[in-house]
């Protein structure tokens, strides 16, 4: 390919020291059945091995470009904007440098664009473990939400105006975009630490006039890959709803913010949601919670609506918890159930959400402080279903009852924190329960590796499938 020849799909990629997972992506790139596409590496002055892998690609594949910058210190938009602004392809795919795909996406997705004149192609994709190496047995709905796609070659959103913003979320890699349609509108990654494709995804889905689907789990997710965003996230709470003010100020302008409010006033609670329940310092907490009760709720229209605006109870519960309570009152009610002498909000032990879809029923196993945290964020939040409470009673244990006791009623803790009194979790029972209860998955709640390990060994005595269990 010449430079005046325009490849079928332009493929950019933010890289920042992501060697421990770049030839891994890289290799599923340059391996796509789709041979005529160009791969835009934009180095954001990685200080590991990432630009050295880059450049051993380039010298190997023609296909390769890398370009450098100096970084920003403004998380990847500014790479991913580089990297738009010298794409030649007819379409664009923007991908994560820690994340890979499955050989066929883009042939498939450039085929789809091309039958149905789609501005936006959607496809589906899984989670994959990093710690267990095991992939696809997690789907997620957010990724592509089968439910709400209509029956038809394409679509916009005035089709599913009341789901547009549940049809996929804020993510930029499981999209094929048409160039054409990118340069139309103009839009860029928004300049933030973290979310920064939030807008970008989110407002292009409400601007396309075709939206295709191919019904297909083309991406692989990278998750508990040791590397936390939780750091990150307490250092920039601002991320959490910076996305949406920008989304709904678009929105407005363009004359479409009533057609699809609901629609967003759901995803804009939903993913703030996200971000409140992951904070794990109370300084930033009270912030971000202060921020939401005296200023944000209002401005993005999530205060003072009815519950049947809301398509999740909990969600409704949820907002109606920050607006009613200050930080302290929430924090000293969440450390109540996992210690009624705990008075601060440092959770020390914070429940891994990313690694299950909410609304799932789940199992805790560990009844010591690791389980009472994992319990109080669960009931607090109201993320997950909480099936079944469980804990050995093994002689491992006996030592540890004196200072930390297991066995105990939190029904009152329960009422005091939230409102949700038919909640099932009464009493501690034995592991042998779980064989009975219906649930999605198990979570072992225990911070001795050791016990941990015993644990895990007792799940698997009992048939407890391993695809069911996590353990960090």
């Amino acid at each position: 390919m010449n430079d005046n020849e325009m490849p079928k799909v332009s493929v950019v990629i933010a890289v920042y020291n992501s060697e421990q997972y770049l030839r891994q992506c890289l290799n599923s790139i340059v391996g796509q059945k789709l041979r005529d596409i160009e791969i835009i590496c934009v180095n954001d002055a990685s200080t590991d091995m990432s630009l050295k892998i880059l450049d051993e690609y380039m010298a190997h594949d023609w296909r390769v470009c890398v370009l450098n910058k100096e970084n920003e210190g403004l998380g990847a938009a500014p790479a991913r904007n580089l990297g738009l602004a010298n794409a030649r392809g007819k379409y664009i795919s923007i991908l994560d440098s820690d994340d890979f795909f499955e050989s066929e996406m883009l042939e498939e997705m450039f085929n789809k664009a091309e039958q149905t004149d789609a501005d936006i192609v959607l496809c589906g994709g899984t989670e994959y473990d990093n710690r267990t190496g095991r992939n696809g047995k997690v789907t997620s709905i957010s990724i592509l939400n089968k439910k709400v796609i209509p029956d038809k070659e394409t679509f916009s959103y005035m089709d599913i105006p009341n789901d547009i913003f549940q049809l996929s979320q804020g993510m930029a890699w499981n999209k094929l975009y048409r160039r054409a349609f990118l340069d139309k509108h103009n839009l860029n990654f928004q300049k933030i630490r973290y979310t920064d494709d939030a807008y970008f995804s989110f407002a292009h889905m409400v601007l396309a006039e075709r939206i295709a689907v191919v019904n297909k789990k083309f991406t692989h997710y990278r998750v508990n890959s040791g590397i936390s965003q939780t750091d990150g996230l307490t250092r920039y709470p601002d991320s959490a709803y910076l996305p949406y003010v920008e989304l709904k100020k678009s929105l407005e302008e363009w004359g479409v913010y009533d057609t699809v409010k609901q629609s967003f006033i759901n995803c804009a609670a939903m993913f703030i949601r996200y971000f409140y329940d992951r904070l794990d310092k109370f300084e930033a907490f009270k912030y971000l919670h202060d921020k939401l009760k005296d200023e944000i709720f209002k401005a993005l229209d999530i205060d003072d609506n009815p519950q049947k605006c809301f398509y999740d109870e909990r969600l409704y519960l949820w907002v109606n918890l920050v607006t009613e309570n200050s930080a302290e009152e929430i924090a000293f009610r969440a450390a109540k159930i996992y210690n009624p002498h705990m008075t601060t909000a440092s959770l020390r032990f914070p429940f891994p959400f990313h690694l299950v879809e909410r609304g799932k029923r789940i199992v805790i196993y560990g009844a010591g402080l690791v389980g009472r945290y994992y319990i109080s964020q669960l009931l607090l939040s109201g993320y997950c279903d909480v099936a079944l409470w469980v804990e050995y009673n093994g002689p491992e244990i006996d030592a540890a009852k004196d200072e930390d006791e297991i066995e105990y009623d939190i029904a009152d803790a329960i009422t005091d924190a939230i409102d949700l009194k038919r909640h099932p979790v009464r009493m501690i029972m034995p592991p042998e329960s779980i064989l009975t209860a219906r649930y999605d998955k198990v979570f072992i709640a225990i911070a001795s590796e050791k016990l941990k390990q015993r644990a895990l060994r007792q799940l698997y005595e009992l048939g407890i499938p391993a695809e069911k269990i996590i353990c960090e």
